[in-house]
């Protein structure tokens, strides 16, 4: 029967489990809402949207997209026609 020091059963295989868990959550949430929680990414999407739609701020509208493949969409509101593009996961916020 093992001793505890402290009084606590808790094992060092029990914490490393959970620590596996915590990161693979993290990693999970950063993949399927990352690009749209961060300033810098989104800024970059509203660019590209923008660019898209021919520099006029007031006429696109941008979305992101939670699935088993994240992505930014989006649709041009002044030609209602044409279907939204996808902007991809990534957006370059580096340019």
């Amino acid at each position: 029967m093992p001793v505890s020091v402290t009084g606590s059963s808790v094992t060092f295989r029990l914490v490393r489990q959970l620590s596996i868990v915590v990161v693979l959550v993290f990693a999970v949430l950063a993949y399927l809402y990352g690009p749209a929680a961060s300033p810098a990414m989104r800024d970059a999407a509203v660019d590209q949207c923008n660019s898209y739609a021919q520099g006029n701020y007031r006429s696109f509208r941008l979305t992101w997209h939670v699935g088993a493949h994240p992505h930014w969409s989006c649709w041009d509101a002044s030609h209602p026609e044409t279907a939204a593009v996808s902007l991809g996961w990534w957006t370059n916020p580096f340019r």
